[in-house]
């Protein structure tokens, strides 16, 4: 019997919405784990889809659960602002009776003038200082109850993406991720930082001489903190405490479980304030933000070729030393780079992969390349109803067709056209309103727009090598000002 179209939830037949789609902010398997007492893990052998009741009835639920939380957070934080009013912070009563006043002042002149006759003025000052001691101890102890008592305004969600931030500072902080500002300066370096812990740890790691007093006795590694080693040590016992939740993985530091996380959650939060791409860590992001850049800052001294980045750099000088220090352990190739012994794993020694009988070519995933003999198509589109072969074809579908047919819009003139990525606007631009071909041809001078058309000229028409001329320009790939307003 065939699972594959069966929906999860009420076995119906017609099951179109997909359990796990990482293009969405939050999988529907998510949800049902929230409410249900089931694991949905996406590989499990059952089911991947629900029907379009069940999402619908899974939607409802789910908004119901959100809208009774943040009604009962709403009333908590009212009723404990209510309290704090009234009964917290009474007002003082300021009527005091001027006799008592004078009472109580004679009868400490007295004490004060006896103290000083009858007994030894050292006593005198110690007594007062315990006093003194005794009184601000108190005094303190009362702010803190204050404190304490003080009212919170409680969670408070951001407008752009939705996070609850725990009080309004914290929103604050938050929405600089949105806009991008940093107030915080370092007096050193100049470097700007959205957050002023985060300019704190900056100065404490590049500006401040520190000495590394932890040494770890197992490998004789120092560190400067505490905290440091003993995260360290945990690599020498394999200590994992931060348990996921959705699988059974363990990782060793909090950060690793979060940014793990986001791989159940399907939550995004960095995105690329240039062409809005989100991201489940930063470091992908600045790693993304390259490709905006035409700067090339790192230069190989042997060819003089120039890269972006430091990594690219030392990948680069691997073709001149020629070694292939990456040997795979199944058959004993051996790859100079690590990506390609794993691209030769994935393709040749996985499950997956096997020897297609037909075009007598190997593949990485051989049930998946089949369907394009068999001509069989299992994913289905919830929109259209368009069937596809594989699960990457059919989200490039939804995000072409149908979510973001609309998202970058052509302004020039009276031209209305409407494209779902910055690069297909920026082709439409070239094409029909500068008629610039930036890629030239070296053997007959015939200009293309785009590497794959200039590659593919090459290699049909004079049969050359398929790679672009260093010599010839090359066009601006980053988000022009003229898009950017174009975004809708």
């Amino acid at each position: 019997m065939d699972n594959s179209k069966l929906c999860r939830v009420c076995l119906a037949k017609k099951a179109t919405i997909p359990l796990f789609d990482s293009n969405v902010d939050m999988q529907l398997s998510i949800k049902m784990m929230r409410f249900v007492n089931v694991v949905v893990i996406e590989g499990d052998g059952l089911p991947d889809s629900i029907c379009d009741g069940c999402s619908s009835e899974l939607t409802a639920a789910y908004e119901f659960v959100i809208k009774c939380e943040a009604s009962d957070k709403a009333f908590r934080c009212a009723s404990i602002t209510k309290i704090y009013e009234d009964d917290v912070m009474p007002k003082p009563e300021l009527h005091v009776k001027l006799e008592n006043i004078k009472k109580e002042s004679e009868l400490d002149d007295q004490d004060h003038f006896d103290s000083f006759i009858l007994e030894d003025p050292c006593d005198n000052y110690t007594s007062n200082k315990v006093k003194r001691k005794y009184n601000k101890s108190k005094k303190f102890k009362d702010n803190i109850d204050r404190r304490k008592l003080r009212p919170k305004h409680g969670p408070v969600s951001c407008n752009v993406c939705g996070q609850m931030a725990t009080c309004r500072s914290a929103l604050e902080s938050h929405m600089r991720t949105h806009t991008g500002e940093k107030p915080f300066a370092c007096d050193y370096c100049g470097a700007r930082f959205n957050l002023k812990g985060t300019l704190k740890r900056h100065t404490i790691t590049h500006h401040t001489h520190r000495e590394r007093k932890f040494i770890c006795e197992t490998c004789g590694s120092s560190f400067f903190s505490k905290n440091d080693i003993i995260t360290h040590i945990r690599v020498h016992t394999d200590e994992r405490p931060y348990s996921c939740p959705f699988c059974d993985k363990a990782f060793r530091q909090i950060a690793s479980l979060i940014r793990h996380k986001r791989m159940h959650t399907g939550e995004k939060p960095y995105s690329c304030h240039l062409c809005f791409k989100k991201f489940k860590d930063n470091g992908h992001l600045k790693r993304h933000q390259y490709v905006h850049s035409d700067e090339k800052n790192f230069t190989c001294h042997l060819c003089s070729k120039s890269v972006k980045t430091k990594n690219a750099l030392k990948a680069h000088m691997q073709v001149h030393s020629n070694e292939k220090n990456n040997i795979c352990n199944y058959c004993g190739m051996a790859f100079s780079f690590k990506g390609n012994l794993q691209v030769h794993i994935k393709r040749m020694h996985s499950e997956r992969s096997g020897h297609c009988s037909v075009c007598l070519k190997t593949f990485s995933d051989l049930e998946a390349h089949m369907r394009k003999h068999t001509g069989e198509k299992p994913f289905s589109c919830k929109f259209c109803d368009q069937g596809f072969a594989s699960k990457r074809s059919l989200s490039n579908h939804i995000g072409f067709k149908h979510e973001n047919v609309a998202k970058f819009k052509c302004s020039i003139g009276e031209c209305t056209k409407t494209f779902p990525t910055a690069m297909m606007l920026e082709f439409h631009l070239l094409k029909q309103h500068t008629h610039h071909t930036p890629y030239v041809c070296h053997h007959c001078s015939r200009g293309f727009f785009r590497t794959s058309d200039l590659s593919r000229h090459l290699r049909v028409s004079h049969m050359d090598n398929p790679t672009v001329d260093p010599q010839m320009s090359k066009p601006q790939l980053s988000v022009s000002p003229i898009m950017q307003n174009n975004i809708v």
